[in-house]
């Protein structure tokens, strides 16, 4: 009877038989914690509508006043004049592409900080093209899932003055992403992960 034992293909495993249904679950689970609701933004702006995306996945926000937000409940009312969003700090969170395009539209703002996000990926890079009208600061640093393909995607970006790039273990030649965007964004200075700052 053993001889009889139908043999599992090796690409088959306990490991990978559940780890695509899981994966796909979480990616849902975070688009729908992304999505931009359109609805809301006309009712309440953009700002306010990008705000709540943010602070709802964990990131953090500064207005164009100074003042920091970290806390999704530490939110205006509605019905109160809301600020322009001047930062996003999404490090840590779990903001992802599916939600960039809520950076359409918030015209006062000019950085953005995505630090050891494993959300953050290729498609991330590409969706800041939302932010291009205002963006001139980006830090892009420890997000996993970057590899060389989605840094070279911000030569789109040509308002940049300064872009932060550091701890990217997916790319294989930082060098080479580097060169290539001094040559879209001559006005842009780089700093990479030795801190060598470069025009």
């Amino acid at each position: 009877m053993l001889g009889l034992q139908k043999k599992v293909p090796p690409w088959i495993t306990r490991q990978n038989i559940h780890k695509t249904p899981i994966r796909k679950f979480w990616e849902y689970v975070n688009m729908m914690f992304n999505k931009p609701d359109l609805e809301r933004i006309k009712t309440l702006g953009p700002d306010r509508a990008c705000a709540e995306w943010v602070l709802r996945n964990g990131g953090k926000v500064i207005w164009a006043d100074g003042k920091k937000l970290a806390d999704y409940n530490s939110l205006p009312p509605e019905t109160e004049f809301v600020q322009k969003v001047a930062v996003i700090d999404g490090s840590e969170s779990s903001i992802s592409h599916y939600g960039f395009a809520h950076l359409s539209g918030c015209t006062q703002l000019w950085k953005i900080i995505l630090h050891n996000n494993k959300y953050v990926d290729d498609r991330a890079m590409q969706a800041l093209e939302h932010g291009k009208n205002s963006l001139t600061n980006i830090q892009v640093s420890q997000c996993i899932n970057v590899t060389d393909v989605g840094l070279k995607d911000l030569s789109v970006l040509t308002k940049l003055q300064t872009l932060i790039l550091f701890n990217l273990s997916s790319v294989d030649n930082i060098e080479e992403c580097i060169k290539q965007l001094r040559l879209s964004l001559p006005k842009c200075k780089i700093i990479d992960a030795e801190e060598k700052l470069q025009n």
